[in-house]
């Protein structure tokens, strides 16, 4: 479950921030982390923590729930 959960939220991103243009370069900088641990995130393989998704929420200009729409549908 906990995968499926990391997987769907990265899923999320990674639909934003394709929406958007923007890269994974981009998202490091905002989140202040090296370009290979947001590939990882994005990827699904390590988690998001939670205060990574509201500053990337902030900086997209978008509410976190978008990125949390996976929690709705489990619940």
């Amino acid at each position: 479950m906990h995968n499926d959960v990391r997987a769907a939220i990265a899923a999320e991103v990674r639909a934003e921030l394709a929406r958007q243009n923007k890269t994974q370069r981009e998202i490091a900088e905002v989140l202040r982390l090296p370009q290979p641990s947001v590939q990882r995130r994005l990827a699904g393989k390590i988690p998001f923590r939670g205060e990574e998704l509201v500053t990337l929420a902030d900086a997209l200009g978008v509410p976190v729930e978008r990125f949390l729409r996976v929690l709705e549908r489990a619940a």
